[in-house]
């Protein structure tokens, strides 16, 4: 008998110590990110500023993602949604530019001073942002990183 405890202390620690399973696309959504000063001054594609969120999904599954944009009073601009891969990397922006090809326009049209929320299905994905220089690829001296504030750590990692 003595023999069999330690088989059922390890079978007992296996499964304690099991990854929880990734969450998925038909999983709720929790904000991630929240980027203030997020700038678009209205000029056509190309032109002027923009502001590019750079978001990538590490979870192991396909995600969901959602870009919720307001404007300085607080009025909602857009509200998207986005299926990202896994590995997968898209860019959201405000405006077309040269340096970062957009998957998805965070604003419909106009300019925008205002804060971007991001959620997504699974916290184990990554964001930057910054606001560029249009005109200039690569990446140029004018460009300005926006602070994400992360509302949910991804399990494990100190941030």
């Amino acid at each position: 008998m003595k023999k069999l405890r330690p088989v059922f202390v390890s079978a007992a620690l296996a499964i304690a110590m099991a990854a929880p399973a990734s969450a998925g696309v038909n999983d709720p959504e929790v904000i991630l990110y929240r980027f203030i000063g997020v700038a678009d001054n209205g000029n056509a594609g190309g032109t002027g500023i923009s502001t590019a969120i750079i978001c990538t999904n590490f979870s192991g599954e396909t995600q969901n993602v959602r870009f919720v944009t307001r404007d300085r009073p607080g009025g909602l601009l857009n509200n998207v949604v986005f299926v990202l891969n896994h590995l997968a990397t898209v860019v959201a922006g405000t405006n077309g530019n040269v340096t970062y090809p957009i998957d998805l326009h965070i604003i419909p049209s106009g300019g925008v001073l205002g804060t971007t929320a991001f959620a997504a299905t699974a916290p184990n994905i990554v964001c930057s942002a910054t606001i560029i220089d249009a005109r200039i690829s690569p990446i140029p001296p004018s460009y300005l990183p926006l602070h994400g504030i992360r509302f949910l750590p991804i399990p494990g990692s100190q941030e």
